[in-house]
């Protein structure tokens, strides 16, 4: 038996896997097969001061090849820095491209045992010896180890072996990339550059004939930069570029091959802070989701007027995840086991938010689902890692956070107490405006307020196109933006803000009752908790509301 064992001393350990882009934040937890034995080869030439891979190396890695590893991992939460990275330029005029650097936060002492199920001889397990020692760091330079070899591991280990079928309960199958079996490796390699030969010869034989030449076979240079287009082994494979690889069009390094594992659910854990003891017997009510773009299109987020659309496209996302089999997650449907529908709007609501510096384009959405997140819910939850939304750029998605409202009241202004709270986004009446009666605009929006459990409001105004503020019993409503007007009790009437004008207000299933959108502002006699989320397509991002002053 052969055990690795690595700890490390820096807390942090930094690694994209090979199929994912650097800006979607994901973590190589456990660090695939390939990667550990590239990061041996590279300690060999850095700190042990080969010029090429001897006999004994050669040997080495083949047997280590030839298996494949499992892992015992300590749990660590998932974190993430972001960085805006000069590309062209120099001072005010420097142009910059957002990098999202994701890295698995460790414990102290934390220890990542790596198991091969092969024994080796006396030189090739000296070899491995001194490699793990002298080996620096494994994954990103920022990830420091330090390692030692082991003749068998503790007792009482979880280990995360490769899958032989589909992964159980309480387990997610996560694909990593190993070496191929050298013998299968030889195989492929002959069957390529036979193709490749014949291919080359078809080519040459064409061009030969259309000059009425006699075709002789390629030439023996020719056949040679054939063969060197691939590893001569699956050790050498280990030596390949990445660079080069991309450039010359390969998906994945010759001589490799894609492996699942069965990892546990919970073996990542992203979260904003620790969880009081009182707090873990609680189900999550808040997620906070960071979004980013493709570094090649980094300022390409979207408008927060197009919200609704994105959120809409989430929230589908998160449906098929939180879906195994059985039927979706009623946290994100808002439809119960038995069909019913849930009517106090206790289900999730996604609402839009602009943290960053730029307050005109959606960067985050916070998941707010009062009836706390069940299972289903976290498995989509800490699963998502992109969504898109017809022709636009696609979005990668990271879990930033994971509490309770009051968790994340700090970094999410709009869940604030206050008694005035004023429209973030565009607010639609849920049902045909009237001037009088249950579905005039004061009495929808004091319906809405009853159906969250919250407060009558003590006055509702909207904000008119020059700025006044008009009480809601003033409108007198028309099937258009165009027909609603505001008399203001001075035999003088207004047309509505055109804050929102741009917005768009209509989801793409279920178009709205009315084609305008609302600025409001809500008074209370008493502080009320936010978010405040009201009107139609108030769980898609549209009519939220924050405490006056701003998000």
């Amino acid at each position: 038996m052969t055990v690795l064992a690595y700890r490390f001393p820096g807390g942090r350990y930094h690694a994209t896997p090979w199929n994912a882009h650097v800006n979607e934040g994901l973590v190589e937890w456990p660090p695939s097969p390939f990667r550990i034995l590239r990061a041996l080869v590279a300690t060999g030439y850095g700190r042990l001061g080969w010029t090429a891979i001897e006999e004994t190396a050669r040997d080495l890695f083949e047997r280590l090849s030839s298996v494949l590893p499992s892992y015992s991992c300590p749990v660590g939460t998932v974190a993430h820095s972001r960085h805006y990275m000069p590309v062209k330029g120099t001072g005010t005029n420097a142009t910059t491209t957002k990098v999202i650097d994701a890295f698995l936060r460790l414990p102290t002492n934390a220890t990542l045992f790596v198991r091969y199920d092969v024994e080796l001889p006396d030189a090739p397990r000296a070899l491995l010896a001194s490699l793990v020692r002298a080996q620096p760091y494994l994954g990103r330079a920022e990830a420091w180890v330090e390692g030692e070899l082991l003749s068998r591991a503790p007792d009482g280990l979880h280990w995360i072996v490769p899958l032989s079928d589909s992964s159980a309960p309480g387990e997610e199958r996560v694909e990593l990339l190993a070496s191929e079996v050298p013998d299968v490796y030889h195989r492929w390699r002959a069957d390529f550059i036979a193709r490749e030969v014949e291919r080359r010869e078809e080519a040459d034989r064409a061009k030969a004939a259309a000059k009425g030449k006699t075709f002789k076979g390629i030439s023996k240079s020719d056949r040679a930069k054939i063969e060197a287009q691939l590893p001569r082994d699956v050790v050498d494979s280990l030596l390949q570029d990445t660079t080069s690889l991309r450039k010359d069009g390969w998906s994945q390094p010759p001589g490799t091959r894609w492996i699942g594992y069965a990892r546990p659910v919970d073996a990542l854990v992203p979260r904003v802070v620790t969880p009081s003891r009182r707090e873990r017997t609680k189900r999550p009510t808040a997620a906070l989701l960071a979004l980013s773009s493709d570094s090649a299109r980094a300022d390409v987020l979207p408008p927060i007027a197009d919200a609704v659309r994105r959120c809409e496209a989430l929230h589908e996302a998160l449906v098929r995840r939180s879906d195994p089999g059985d039927g979706p997650s009623p946290c994100f449907t808002g439809t119960g086991a038995n069909g019913q529908r849930d009517t106090d709007h206790r289900h999730a609501s996604l609402i839009p938010l602009t943290l960053g510096k730029r307050k005109d384009r959606l960067d985050h959405v916070l998941v707010y689902c009062p009836m706390g997140f069940d299972d289903k819910a976290h498995q989509a939850l800490f699963g998502i890692r992109k969504t898109w939304a017809g022709d636009l750029p696609d979005l990668f998605v990271t879990l930033a956070g994971l509490g309770s409202v009051e968790s994340l009241r700090q970094t999410v202004p709009l869940m604030c107490s206050a008694r005035t709270f004023r429209s973030e986004t565009a607010f639609v009446p849920a049902r045909f405006l009237k001037a009088k009666g249950k579905d005039s605009l004061l009495e929808q929006v004091q319906r809405e307020l009853e159906f969250r459990n919250l407060p009558r409001a003590a006055n509702v105004e909207v904000e008119v196109i020059d700025g006044r503020w008009l009480p809601a019993s003033a409108v007198r409503p028309g099937r258009r933006a165009s027909d609603l007007i505001l008399a203001d009790g001075n035999g003088e009437s207004s047309r509505p803000s055109a804050r929102f004008r741009s917005f768009l207000r209509a989801r793409a299933k279920r178009p709205p009752p009315v084609a305008f959108g609302l600025s409001l502002r809500l008074a209370f006699d008493t502080p009320v908790e936010g978010p405040i989320l009201l009107g139609y397509g108030s769980h898609f991002g549209l009519g939220v509301f924050s405490p006056e002053g701003g998000m």
